[in-house]
């Protein structure tokens, strides 16, 4: 029974962050809650379609009809370490004119919970 409450207090703790995707002169843009702007890949434009290529690890969006939908199957490929990674390594860019013109999708992600907070089992140690 100690196993389903622990699960029951981690659900507890379980939130959503607000994340937006922006496609801007040919480039990815994400935003966080605080407002950090960072630039994460390439919007490229290829047979009447769009693709969406990240500069870090292997993420690539296949062919979209819109910029709209390609930050859309974006949006849904990544997870929170990843783009909170991101957000910590990279560094704020500056916008000319509203980032809310151009082409965008919000969207959430569950937050990662250190282990101990989840199952309070210690890590494996050798």
């Amino acid at each position: 029974m100690a196993g389903q409450h622990g699960t029951a207090q981690a659900d507890g703790l379980r939130r959503e962050v607000p994340f937006q995707l922006f496609a801007v002169e040919q480039r990815v843009l994400a935003q966080n809650v605080d407002g950090k702007v960072i630039d994460i890949g390439a919007m490229e434009f290829e047979d009447e379609q769009y693709r969406v290529r990240l500069d870090v690890g292997e993420t690539e969006i296949e062919r979209r009809r819109s910029e709209a939908l390609a930050l859309k199957a974006l949006a849904e490929a990544l997870n929170f370490d990843y783009l909170d990674g991101l957000f910590t390594s990279e560094g704020e860019i500056e916008v000319s004119g509203r980032l809310q013109d151009y082409p965008n999708v919000e969207f959430e992600l569950e937050e990662t919970l250190p282990r101990d907070m989840v199952d309070r089992t210690p890590p494996q140690r050798f």
